[in-house]
């Protein structure tokens, strides 16, 4: 009995260590869609995969996902018209430095960054000024988010920033202070406590949108309303405010939703 116990879970052992071999083997695998060129690669390790399972050229625009990748560097993305790139669960330890180069090959064409379940960030967003082309920055199901003042030196071409179900640790007084192109912004479902009208362009003469559901806001600041020009809806249910006073200047926008604010009159 004792040598069958053990040959069975020798044989159970193996035939685990096997499946977790395949499920983590580095591969590529086309996702494409109507209308939408997708590519996916997973299990990364060494940037040496990217040229072993990557076809070339990839004619754009390509939406380019990372996902359960450990890599210790992302290579330049030659021959790719990546439009969107995501990082889902990856690791990139050159994102530590201050003078890496996070990205490269994707200057003229990247419009999209996606970093979703806490992969990693660059030590200094200053480091992404270089994609002139950068509309829509998104964050989701991160984790101890810094929201510092060096976004301000991302390309003046950012339009859209979302921050959704993740954990911020520190959020900046002048956040996007100086991102006057800012058109959306988007921190729903995440553990927000404090909102500063500085932490936006004052005034913003582009933003039209702006979700702050599903946080923990207990107020908003006496100038919070004040010059959003171009206003057309804000949203702040889920929250947890008592007072409008602040929205007043507001209240003739197109669409402004406070349901499901606890206490408010």
């Amino acid at each position: 009995m004792r040598r069958r116990e053990l040959v069975g879970g020798v044989f159970f052992a193996a035939a685990s260590l096997l499946l977790q071999s395949g499920a983590a083997s580095p591969r590529c695998e086309n996702t494409s869609r109507a209308m939408q060129a997708s590519y996916t690669c997973i299990g990364f390790t060494s940037t040496q995969h990217f040229a072993e399972h990557v076809e070339r050229p990839l004619l754009g625009p390509v939406t380019f996902v990372l996902t359960d990748c450990e890599l210790p560097e992302l290579p330049a993305f030659n021959d790719i018209a990546v439009h969107v790139l995501e990082l889902s669960n990856v690791t990139v330890k050159s994102f530590a430095s201050d003078d890496a180069i996070p990205v490269a090959g994707v200057e003229e064409t990247l419009e999209k960054l996606v970093f979703r379940d806490r992969s990693s960030l660059p030590a200094s967003w200053s480091s992404l000024s270089n994609l002139k082309r950068l509309k829509v920055l998104r964050f989701s199901n991160m984790a101890a988010l810094q929201l510092t003042t060096d976004y301000n030196a991302l390309a003046a071409s950012l339009t859209v920033v979302e921050v959704v179900q993740s954990s911020i640790a520190r959020i900046d007084q002048d956040w996007l202070a100086r991102v006057t192109g800012l058109e959306s912004l988007v921190i729903r479902d995440c553990n927000l406590k404090h909102f500063q009208r500085s932490m936006l362009p004052r005034p913003a003469p582009n933003l039209w949108n702006l979700d702050l559901v599903g946080n923990n806001l207990t107020s908003l600041p006496d100038d919070f309303g004040e010059d959003y020009p171009a206003l057309k809806f804000l949203d702040l249910g889920s929250n947890s405010l008592t007072t409008k006073a602040s929205l007043a200047p507001l209240l003739d926008i197109e669409a402004i939703e406070l349901g499901g604010v606890h206490g408010f009159y």
